[in-house]
């Protein structure tokens, strides 16, 4: 008796097919016409399957995370050094973009005026699953992506009501929106100007001062002195200066938790809507270095408390007046110790702040970076490396504040995101081909490596953290323990990132699948390298969370975890009879518990908001990754898998 064959609808969704008359159950069950149209091809002799379940087998083991990971590049290596498969040049016929599938062959969306505002698009192993929410940074997939996890999961997704699906062409979101900054007082009144000198004393004298150097305490009492009257300024230096004093403290605001400085309370919300409330007017002459430091500082407020979207537009303005100043083209200031130096110096300090957002934003959000690198001096401060990681110049010198800066991260690792930004997810990177995107995949990793590899043993980022072995020792013993704690979720997310890029090659199949070719064996590999980045961010959260307190950054934090969990939520969706799959269900699980760990001082109401949204969007990510476990085992006729409904 010759073999069963499956229906049109059943073969193309890789299912078994239940046959019945005058439908199979799937078609009958989704009012499909059950058709057997399609052209039955011979199979070629000699020529074996592997199933997918071979593909992330090689996952690093906790006793040779580094050779492992190795092996799984050695495919990629190969292909992009093979002169056969080299990529060849654009040519000018080449296709402009050609668009990812959605999934189950659908085309994608046509863009529609006025629709959900968004950042960046989302894909894996070779769907494009939807975008990513301009106001909370949280994806919302679309009808397609739903329909796929659908299809996996065998039930429908119920996520948070991030978007109103009444009001879409507004683009109105639901539970996450911006919050408002309160009303103000006409016009808008200093606080005492003691108030002000303790807030600047407490900045002036914290770490906060090296990590974010947006003033200079010398300068900045200058300007202070201006916003109180003093030196009978003009109406509108008083008006800058008045404006830049609010800037600093509503930001200052966001460091007062975790230092528990003598300062009287004030709120950091009514200090932002007094400045942008002058904002206009105090920009409507010639930019200087004040109106840099407002921008810079109204940036990372808005940042810090999770407005995405007002601090996107912040950034924006803060480039231009940066760009005006010529802040970009300051080759090395730090070679004059001369008192007139201090403004250049401050001026390239700001630079570089203002550049490490902008990439940073960039790479999370999908949109392009407002700094173009090649219209910039990107010469790093001199003996930067060497100076980055010693014990000593983490501690506050109050006596030099000319001295060259730690900053957020790592600039070389901001330099590396740039490349990434610019090499996989630009529009130009959508015209490339696989070998092309491959190639430059390969180029980043080994970049990657090669910073990896400079960083100190104390706080170098591991190549993959194993669920057995702890890294509070290592994290106890470093002196910057954040800064050592946010370096390493840079790094594995920007493995992740430049790894999960393959989502978008043409080589992916109709059902998550690589076809199969010589030329093409690199990119299941890659994309595991990719998933194991995300389990090792989350790996490495749940162990560095006794000693992470970093409250001022928790929405920038966030986004580290949050990443993670839906690149190892679409893996386990993927693949879900995999041996690693229930491991990771349990790692989401423990997600939401994390993350609210994470928040150690009193909640803000837009924070509070962030928190929700996040904790029911992976609960509901975790309880499909359990049904796609059942509903694969259960297609497959494995009985022994437990998985939740």
């Amino acid at each position: 008796m010759g073999r069963k064959r499956a229906c049109d609808a059943c073969h193309k969704r890789k299912i078994q097919c239940e046959p019945a008359h005058p439908s199979c159950d799937w078609c009958k069950h989704h009012d499909l016409e059950c058709t057997f149209d399609r052209e039955i091809r011979p199979r070629k002799r000699g020529v074996s399957k592997k199933p997918s379940s071979t593909r992330l087998n090689n996952r690093p083991s906790p006793h040779a995370p580094e050779e492992t990971l190795t092996r799984k590049l050695q495919p990629l290596e190969a292909l992009l050094t093979d002169p056969l498969t080299a990529p060849a040049p654009l040519s000018s016929s080449t296709n402009a973009f050609s668009p990812c599938r959605d999934p189950e062959g659908l085309p994608p969306p046509s863009p529609v005026s006025g629709s959900r505002p968004c950042f960046g698009k989302l894909h894996f192993a070779g769907y494009h699953l939807g975008e990513i929410s301009s106001y909370n940074g949280v994806p919302h997939f679309s009808t397609t992506g739903r329909e796929w996890i659908r299809s996996r999961a065998g039930q429908a997704p119920v996520f948070p009501a991030v978007w109103d699906d009444d009001e879409v062409d507004h683009g109105a979101p639901q539970l996450g929106k911006e919050d408002v900054l309160p009303p103000i007082e006409e016009p808008p009144s200093l606080p005492d100007r003691a108030v002000t000198d303790r807030y600047l004393a407490f900045f002036g004298t914290s770490h906060f001062r090296l990590v974010f150097p947006v003033l200079d305490t010398v300068l900045f009492e200058e300007i202070i002195d201006t916003a109180y009257g003093l030196g009978s300024p003009g109406p509108h230096e008083l008006l800058v200066a008045k404006t830049c004093v609010f800037a600093f403290l509503c930001m200052v605001t966001l460091f007062v938790g975790s230092e528990s400085p003598v300062v009287p309370p004030i709120e950091g919300d009514v200090m932002a809507a007094k400045a942008q409330h002058l904002l206009p007017a105090a920009l409507r002459r010639d930019f200087t270095l004040t109106s840099l430091q407002t921008m810079i500082m109204l940036t990372m407020y808005q940042l810090f408390a999770g407005r995405v979207q007002s601090s996107v537009i912040c950034l924006s303005l803060t480039c231009r007046i940066m760009f005006m100043l010529g802040a970009h083209t300051i080759a090395n200031p730090w070679s004059s110790s001369s008192p007139a130096s201090r403004a250049p110096k401050l001026l390239r300090k700001l630079f570089w702040l203002t550049y490490n957002f902008d990439k940073e934003l960039s790479l999370r959000t999908g949109q392009p970076p407002c700094i173009p690198d090649e219209h910039c001096d990107l010469s790093l401060p001199p003996n930067y490396s060497l100076t980055q990681y010693l014990d000593r110049y983490m501690q506050v010198d109050h006596d030099d504040e000319t001295m060259i800066p730690s900053l957020p991260g790592d600039l070389r690792l901001t330099l590396i995101k740039s490349k990434t930004c610019q090499l996989l997810y630009s529009a130009e990177a959508l015209r490339k081909t696989d070998a092309e995107l491959l190639r430059n995949i390969r180029e980043l990793d080994d970049e990657l490596e090669k910073w990896r590899l400079s960083v100190p043993l104390k706080h170098r980022p591991a190549l993959s953290i194993s669920r057995h072995v702890g890294v509070n020792k290592a994290l106890s013993e470093a002196h910057d323990t954040v800064r050592t704690i946010v370096i390493n979720f840079e790094y594995h997310y920007l493995v992740a990132t430049i790894h999960r890029a393959t989502g978008r090659c043409r080589a992916w199949g109709a059902h998550g699948e690589v076809v199969p070719g010589e030329e093409m064996k690199g990119v299941s590999s890659s994309l595991a390298l990719s998933v194991e980045a995300s389990r090792s961010t989350l790996l490495y959260l749940r162990s560095a969370l006794p000693v992470l307190m970093a409250p001022e950054v928790f929405c920038m934090m966030l986004f580290y975890p949050m990443s993670a969990v839906l690149n190892l939520f679409c893996s386990v969706l993927l693949n879900p009879l995999e041996p690693q799959a229930e491991a990771d269900v349990a790692l989401l699980d423990s997600a939401p518990e994390m993350i609210r760990n994470m928040r150690i001082k009193q909640v803000a109401k837009n924070e509070m908001l962030q928190l929700k949204l996040a904790e029911e969007f992976i609960t509901e990510l975790s309880r499909l990754s359990r049904c796609a476990i059942v509903e694969a085992a259960r297609r497959h006729g494995v009985m022994d898998i437990d998985g939740g409904g």
